[in-house]
């Protein structure tokens, strides 16, 4: 019995070694552990940073958005206006070309007139 004894002895001696072995390299491996947390910790504050930084990029891009809408408001109109422009510029023209006319066909007509006077005038 002695001899079965010192055996289970024997038994849970290595058994003890084999569990004091695998704590150890539990241990070992929960070392980093401490690290690792605020290893996290850098990268959750860097995930908010840029999520926040995204978050602001996001609203200029809105904005930028909302500007080029408004340009090409304004470059629309300002194409209309110059349409408008050149439209009165031809119309002027025309009243130009039509006033000038009828100007010369009076001075025509007063010439020819005093012409045909001085004619009758001389010839009587």
């Amino acid at each position: 019995m002695d001899e079965r004894v010192k055996e289970m002895a024997d038994e849970n001696s290595k058994l003890l070694v084999d569990i004091q072995i695998q704590l150890a390299r539990i241990e070992k491996t929960l070392e980093v552990v401490p690290t690792l947390a605020a290893a996290v910790e850098t990268v959750r504050e860097i995930a908010r940073n840029a999520d926040q930084s995204s978050k602001s990029a996001h609203h200029r891009v809105d904005m930028l958005q909302s500007a080029k809408e408004i340009a090409d408001d304004a470059l629309r109109k300002a194409e209309s206006a110059l349409a408008t422009q050149k439209a009165q510029a031809e119309d002027q023209k025309w009243f130009k070309r039509t006033f000038y006319g009828a100007v010369i066909a009076v001075v025509a007509g007063a010439i020819v007139t005093a012409v045909w006077a001085g004619l009758k005038l001389g010839g009587m």
